[in-house]
């Protein structure tokens, strides 16, 4: 299966999309309505609760719509890793190791706001590698600040971005501090037209609603299974890190940086979900930044039965925990 991703083609596409069958076909098999958190944004809840209100093939719709936005994450992933050379040759393995990835967990392969929060890191993305060959970034800067603020209207923790994108912005370019204010303004602009909104409407006592957070920990689950999710995505990690500080000499100065870029991701994906109730949802957003070094492992590794072996292993582990009829719950009942 690996070495049909190994080198990009024309037809990969078809390949992710035949693969994303396989794996996310429990989509379809028992199609259900979300269920809306809480402290979900307030976007994210009106258009659920609008699907929702649309007729009895609501649940099917919500498994389509999910499909095709991972399908298209995945296609969109695999762009951007070629475009920037990322690694030495083009390749399709990022984009299959995040199906692959999503599948682990119903919850990562469900109608979720951390689903559109991809979307908006992968938007952010294509910003921050691109940058560095612009001359005047003001006006992007600003749309990419206003897309941080709406991104709180979705799911509140992507706060969080804010700050990896600053951080971010300062590793692939010098940036000036008029720039910062800028995005600063456009990441304040959806507070601004919702205070002008509420106050135009009488309702400034709603304002405060909008901003609701709290700080929860994963619940306790079985260890053998948690140990083996934890060696699925972890083990390809750290292998994958291995290989790019042993590329790290052949990269080109942006490349170098880029990768910097998923390393800091990956940190700020961590914390972010912790200010929520469902933080093993939430850990979605994680899935980006871990699948381009699984596909760094999947392609450096010399000695290639031991990727095909974790990649069989992976598939199996998403078998047991989406086929066996337990909608998930022999890792975790709670979710």
């Amino acid at each position: 299966m690996i070495a049909l991703f190994y080198k990009k083609t024309p037809y990969a596409p078809l390949l992710l999309l035949l693969f994303a069958i396989a794996v996310k076909l429990p989509l379809f098999l028992a199609p259900a309505f979300p269920v809306v958190a809480n402290e979900e944004g307030a976007l994210f809840s009106f258009f659920t609760t609008w699907i929702a209100t649309q007729g009895p093939a609501a649940p099917i719709v919500f498994s389509i719509l999910t499909f095709l936005i991972l399908l298209i994450q995945a296609i969109y992933l695999n762009y951007f890793f070629n475009r920037h050379r990322m690694t030495n040759r083009p390749t399709d393995l990022p984009g299959m190791a995040y199906l692959l990835g999503t599948s682990l967990l119903p919850a990562w392969n469900s109608w979720s706001a951390p689903l559109f929060i991809n979307l908006l890191i992968l938007f952010l993305l294509t910003h921050l590698f691109e940058s560095n060959s612009l001359a005047d970034i003001r006006k992007p800067l600003y749309n990419r600040g206003l897309a941080i603020g709406l991104g709180f209207f979705i799911y509140p923790p992507s706060l969080w971005l804010a700050l990896w994108f600053v951080f971010s912005l300062l590793i692939m370019r010098p940036v000036k501090i008029q720039e910062v204010l800028i995005a600063f303004l456009g990441l304040l602009s959806p507070v601004y037209f919702l205070l002008v909104g509420l106050f135009w409407t009488d309702q400034l006592d709603l304002f405060t609603g909008f901003f609701t957070f709290s700080i929860s920990f994963p619940d306790s689950v079985p260890p053998i299974w948690f140990g083996g999710l934890l060696s699925i995505l972890f083990l390809p990690f750290l292998i994958g890190f291995y290989h790019i500080q042993d590329q790290v000499r052949r990269m080109l100065i942006q490349v170098r940086r880029g990768w910097t870029v998923f390393f800091v991701l990956l940190l700020i994906g961590f914390l972010m979900p912790l200010f929520s109730t469902t933080p093993f949802t939430g850990w979605m957003v994680l899935l980006i930044p871990l699948s381009v070094y699984h596909a760094s492992f999947y392609y450096y590794t010399s000695f290639r039965i031991f990727p095909l072996l974790f990649f069989w292993i992976s598939f199996l582990f998403v078998l047991l925990n989406q086929y066996s009829g337990s909608s998930g719950k022999v890792i975790f009942g709670l979710l």
